[in-house]
């Protein structure tokens, strides 16, 4: 079984319950007291990331912490969070 590197699964979780909550990077980064940068690399597999920031950022996306490492077959996101709603 392949699986993918555990970076690559946190930055496609984080990004898919993002935006399906409707939030952008930058109302992410606010509530999770984080600059939208690190949050951004976060997505984009650099830098490395505290247990306690994964903790902040699932409370905020509401799901637990774990979801966030497991690996799921998720359907396709647009490239950006409609801000029209």
């Amino acid at each position: 079984m392949i699986t993918k590197n555990i970076r690559k699964i946190l930055s496609e979780n984080v990004k898919y319950y993002r935006f399906k909550i409707g939030y952008t990077q930058e109302q992410l980064a606010e509530k999770c007291d984080i600059s939208p940068r690190y949050l951004s690399d976060i997505e984009n597999t650099k830098g490395n990331i505290p247990i306690d920031t994964l903790e902040i950022i699932a409370y905020h996306l509401k799901v637990e912490p774990y979801i966030l490492l497991k690996e799921h077959k998720h359907m396709l996101l647009p490239k950006r969070v409609n801000m029209k709603k």
